[in-house]
């Protein structure tokens, strides 16, 4: 009898339970909101074409090597000199969205973005947590500096031209 009151204590137990138990979310969808800068003291304003697409990569060994690749969704290992240039995921982009880029990511990955209008191209490592469902983050591109980093993303302006004296004095 008692073996029969400790079962139906158990089952009861875990009927109770069974709802808070949710199913493991195993991707998650980054969404950014994509900014612009075109000058040191202009404002950041909403970007208007971006072209987001990952690849289940490292980006310790793997690289773009050249704003071409960077178009052409080409990426380069670093020590083989393999090449990829289908990627594992493609974003969506609509500018009336307060965070206009959405790419679904099944596996730790590179994450590119290309601003095609600019020039300007962005990448990062993004580790796939679990329970995860949504990433909202931002990135602001200032399009008038060279090269550089924030906020976890490596920002690469291959065009950049540094300001000459003429520039300045007009």
């Amino acid at each position: 009898m008692k073996r029969v009151l400790i079962f139906i204590t158990a089952v009861i137990a875990a009927s109770l339970m069974w709802g808070c138990f949710k199913d493991v979310v195993d991707y998650t969808i980054y969404n950014t909101a994509i900014y612009e800068q075109t000058s040191s003291d202009g404002d950041f304003l909403p970007a208007t074409d971006v072209e987001t697409y990952a690849y289940w990569v490292d980006t310790t060994e793997w690289r773009i090597a050249s704003w071409e690749d960077a178009v052409a969704h080409r990426i380069t290992n670093k020590i083989t000199g393999e090449q990829k240039d289908t990627p594992d995921a493609f974003g969506t982009f609509n500018a009336s969205e307060s965070y206009q880029s959405s790419i679904r990511l099944n596996h730790s990955a590179m994450i590119i973005m290309v601003c095609p209008q600019a020039k300007v191209y962005a990448y990062r490592k993004y580790e796939l947590p679990e329970n995860l469902e949504h990433v909202l983050t931002k990135l602001y591109i200032a399009t008038w500096r060279p090269s550089h980093s924030t906020a976890g993303w490596r920002i690469v302006n291959p065009f950049y031209a540094p300001p000459t004296a003429d520039n300045d004095q007009e």
